[in-house]
């Protein structure tokens, strides 16, 4: 099991495709996605995220009814939010 580490200096990033799923999310839980979101700079690796099998490098995050998926460098030095999506089987273009 991986253990947390908190990295104060991570790159925060994400992708145009991610910010404009944001706009998606009901307004009851985007300040909770959004916090979330903001909280893996310091916490790239939280107890409820989960790693993708096969696919090196890449997590979700459930928060309430929405998954987070991000990528997190080898060098654990930056973080790309990937998608906002609105269920766990929801295809990724």
């Amino acid at each position: 099991m991986e253990t947390n580490v908190t990295h104060s200096d991570l790159d925060l990033a994400m992708t145009y495709s991610a910010y404009r799923e944001m706009e998606l999310v009901p307004r009851r839980s985007v300040d909770r996605v959004s916090e979330a979101i903001l909280s893996l700079a310091q916490d790239p690796r939280p107890d409820d995220s989960y790693m993708i099998e096969d696919a090196r490098g890449c997590y979700y995050l459930p928060v309430d009814d929405w998954y987070i998926l991000y990528h997190l460098s080898e060098g654990l030095d930056s973080l790309t939010v990937l998608g906002v999506l609105d269920g766990p089987e929801h295809t990724v273009h």
